[in-house]
């Protein structure tokens, strides 16, 4: 029974990674272009040009208008009338009635009819299929990516570094040298001679 179980639990894994994997690689390569290509330009772009036209709009025109316009006479239209008509309102009429509300058809309601059918579906299914099979599958995809982006680094510097930089020092940077140390510099040197 146990094998079938075992059996069981390595197909789901199976199916999982199958369908999970290519959502986490998208998932790690978006990441990649937002973080790196398109978040360090823009960061840039707001402490540079961005934050200091906002800071000065807002010092120079948002605050006074703000202080003057509406903070001011707003205050004390809540002093004098809104806060207490609120006060009035709220602790003899709302209060009561919330009250009635939640202890009589909110708690019970999402007690009984929300709350514990989901801490019944977690306990009993999905938690055993969170630390079953999802978390495996997680590693899994964390190992392959690991190798596949060793293989693409493996290849890039094996088939385009190491025989571009081979053919820079083997046909240009050597020659260019050679000619330099060999031709150009006894030229410079006897033309140096002849004017000094």
């Amino acid at each position: 029974m146990r094998e079938i179980g075992s059996l069981i639990k390595y197909i789901l894994r199976g199916i999982v990674f199958i369908v999970y994997f290519p959502f986490y690689l998208i998932w790690q390569a978006l990441k990649f272009i937002w973080t790196y290509l398109i978040g360090v330009p823009l960061q840039w772009l707001w402490e540079t040009i961005i934050l200091p036209v906002l800071v000065f709009i807002w010092k120079i025109i948002i605050i006074p208008i703000w202080h003057y316009i509406i903070y001011v006479p707003f205050r004390w239209l809540w002093h004098r009338i809104l806060f207490p008509l609120f006060s009035l309102v709220w602790n003899n009429v709302l209060v009561p009635f919330l009250k009635f509300v939640w202890y009589y058809l909110l708690f019970p309601l999402l007690y009984y009819v929300i709350y514990y059918p989901f801490y019944l579906l977690w306990k009993y299914v999905l938690r055993w299929f969170y630390r079953e099979i999802f978390i495996p599958v997680l590693r899994v995809c964390r190992l392959i990516l690991k190798y596949l982006l060793n293989g693409l680094k493996w290849l890039w510097l094996h088939l385009v570094y190491y025989p571009v930089r081979w053919m820079w020092k083997t046909f240009i940077y050597y020659p260019l040298r050679w000619v330099y140390r060999q031709v150009v510099k006894p030229v410079l040197v006897w033309f140096k001679g002849i004017f000094y």
